[in-house]
């Protein structure tokens, strides 16, 4: 099992300082992995429906505002890091183009020794699509994202120019180099938890990242990717699990009864919860703070994860 937190690259606490300590800290506690959202372009009025369970507040011009690029945060992390892998949750592949992403994450990979983790999606929101210039491929955007998944394959492994010719990216051979520190090229986790997302998990990607989602639930998921893999010849150990789950610091208790993927006070409570979801089938957690937390208070919350709930977790 790994634990990753995110580095909390957006909102009103978000500055280079909180990052940075965010991610030292991490690697002082013996985290496994840090992680970075994006979003390039919002704007203040979102009519677009927010792809979750979640409230429908919960995704908002002004709690979102202040968003650090995803690329530029995690180079600056691979810095002054040596161990903690480096990974985004989530881009949307189709608002930057395929080759400058496999070129972007190639560098990255090679420059932090093979810690890169590529978290991608198809997107949602509309509006920034329009904003980017990208509007008309947002009702194509499951397939510009399928090929770009394998632009970015074929360009990190290719041995030689490589070219593509898809219904949405066409270009003639080009040369892509460095190539990542990775053997076969930088992981590509798939998030979200419809049933395209699964599918494209199973047959593209290396790991898959539903988004709050409890046990039970998961396992539902979980049986329809091992359907999806058995179709595609994959195994189960090809694709990584990972759930995002979300930490109180000690003695914040939430207003209300805590989800199955929050965690709060008692660090027991909270191992047997993390246990309950790697029984499930989960590899890997991206920890988040509860929202409205500060730096400090972040802090606490994953210290806790760190210091009391992980031990307990590990010692079965």
């Amino acid at each position: 099992m790994k634990i990753g937190i995110h580095l909390g690259n957006y909102g009103a606490t978000a500055s280079a300082g909180s990052i940075a300590s965010l991610a030292v800290r991490a690697e002082d506690l013996g985290f496994d992995s840090v992680w970075v959202s994006d979003h390039l372009a919002i704007p203040p009025e979102i009519t677009s429906a927010y792809p979750s369970a979640l409230p429908t507040d919960a995704f908002t011009s002004a709690n979102s505002r202040n968003f650090w690029e995803a690329f530029a945060v995690l180079s600056f992390v691979a810095g002054m890091t040596r161990r903690v892998e480096l990974g985004t949750s989530v881009i949307a592949l189709p608002l930057r183009p395929p080759l400058l992403i496999a070129k972007q994450w190639a560098t990255l990979d090679a420059l932090s020794g093979g810690r890169a983790i590529l978290g991608v999606s198809v997107g949602w929101l509309r509006e920034e699509f329009a904003a980017l210039g990208f509007d008309a491929l947002f009702d194509q955007r499951g397939p510009a994202s399928d090929e770009a998944i394998r632009i970015l394959r074929s360009a990190w492994t290719a041995d030689g120019a490589a070219g593509f010719q898809g219904e949405v990216y066409r270009f003639e051979p080009v040369l892509m180099e460095p190539k990542p520190a990775r053997a076969g090229g930088v992981p590509i986790w798939i998030g979200g938890q419809g049933r395209r997302a699964l599918r494209r998990a199973a047959e593209l990607g290396d790991g898959w990242q539903p988004f709050r989602v409890g046990p039970a639930e998961l396992a539902g998921h979980l049986a329809y990717l091992h359907e999806q893999l058995d179709r595609y010849g994959r195994r189960s150990e090809d694709v990584t699990v990972s759930v995002n789950v979300v930490a109180n610091p000690p003695g914040r208790v939430p207003d209300a009864q805590a989800a199955e993927w929050e965690l709060s006070d008692d660090a027991q409570r909270c191992a047997e919860q993390l246990r309950n979801y790697e029984q499930a089938g989960v590899g890997h957690f991206l920890v988040h703070p509860a929202p409205g937390l500060s730096t400090a208070a972040t802090l606490e919350a994953y210290e806790f994860v760190a210091r009391e709930v992980r031990p307990l977790v590990e010692a079965g």
